[in-house]
């Protein structure tokens, strides 16, 4: 790749990243305000700090070196990932301090502020470019496709596929995608008559996405594409970030049980690469992109790893059932190898994009 183009990759992926990491820790800093914790430091980044200003509140905002992620750092806190010092519980305003309750919010809400912003910046792309609507019907059916084989026709409308309810086209396409080789029960309205299919999508290896798919062979009936008053779009919005947890979710749980592929997984360089292509689409696929970073952002600090937001609220859940939080040298064990697994597995994907 010329040096223009890693250049641009670069640049976009910082455009991409420091705004929805800086909403996932404003996250975390608006819920510790409002429950009374003080906020030592915001940062964007981690490393040696680049620029700092101090607001009335006394919260330090910086923005450090190495751009891949942030922190909100609590009073009594020691460290980027809220290990508690020694006695922090007697400080006032210490996360520590603060009740189970309010410690389980304040964690949870950065993911909770990544999935608000992609929702808003859906939203925002329906209102000024518009939405495609296209009903799960069939327009066409592939001659030798799998849905040719499973006796799916033109003009065949899914209802549900394994029990899910589909509303349009994006839902079907979502399943099937995430389903290759994999037999799935179709439920279809044929002129009125509600009848059974077993369908099993072909797995085709899709370059750009660096995956294997599942695909029927099919072409929608077609539909509309409209712009969208605030209303409805936020509506839409919603729809679509919870359409894409599933998705995403779906995939997570592929890869650790062992169903997914290594092409599948993508780090920084990976991610840099895809906001590059992106941006150069224009703003509508840049914005769009920004909203799935967001959403990925949010799911994968809800993993149960330790220094993640979701190994917090595991060891909070831990402490709701016992009554006492875990003692303070099994809590810094759990935080010191959380985070040299996620160091590791950052390093491992970064070196498998380079190879790549």
């Amino acid at each position: 790749m010329p040096f223009g183009g890693i250049f641009e990759n670069v640049v976009a992926f910082l455009a991409v990243l420091m705004p929805v990491v800086f909403f996932h820790e404003l996250g975390h800093y608006w819920v510790a305000r409002k429950s009374g914790v003080i906020v030592d430091v915001f940062s964007i980044g981690f490393g040696p700090v680049l620029a700092s200003w101090r607001d009335k509140a006394g919260t330090k905002w910086q923005i450090a070196a190495i751009p891949l992620g942030g922190y909100v750092k609590m009073k009594g806190d020691i460290n980027a990932v809220s290990q508690a010092g020694a006695d922090a519980q007697k400080h006032d305003g210490s996360f520590a301090g603060a009740s189970l309750g309010q410690r389980f919010l304040i964690v949870l809400a950065g993911p909770v502020a990544n999935f608000i912003l992609a929702v808003f910046l859906f939203a925002g792309v329906y209102m000024v470019s518009g939405k495609a609507f296209i009903p799960a019907e069939i327009g066409a059916v592939n001659d030798g496709s799998a849905a040719a084989s499973a006796g799916l026709k033109e003009g065949d409308i899914v209802r549900s596929i394994d029990g899910s309810n589909i509303t349009d086209f994006a839902d079907m396409r979502q399943i099937v995608m995430q389903s290759a080789d994999i037999p799935l029960a179709f439920d279809i309205d044929r002129n009125g008559r509600l009848l059974s299919k077993t369908v099993t999508p072909e797995g085709v290896y899709v370059e750009q996405l660096g995956t294997t798919v599942g695909r029927l062979g099919i072409i929608s009936a077609g539909g509309e594409f409209r712009r969208l008053g605030l209303t409805e779009s936020l509506f839409e919005g919603g729809r679509d970030v919870v359409r894409t947890i599933n998705a995403m979710g779906a995939g997570i749980i592929k890869l650790f049980s062992g169903n997914a592929s290594m092409d599948e997984l993508g780090g920084p360089v990976r991610i840099a690469e895809f906001s590059g292509d992106a941006a150069r689409q224009g703003i509508i696929s840049f914005v769009m992109f920004t909203a799935l970073i967001s959403i990925n952002l949010g799911i994968v600090n809800l993993l149960p790893i330790p220094a993640l937001d979701g190994g917090h609220l595991m060891m909070f859940t831990c402490e709701a059932i016992l009554g006492r939080p875990l003692p303070e040298a099994v809590q810094g064990v759990l935080l010191r190898g959380g985070v040299a697994l996620l160091l590791s597995l950052m390093l491992y994907v970064t070196i498998f994009d380079v190879i790549r």
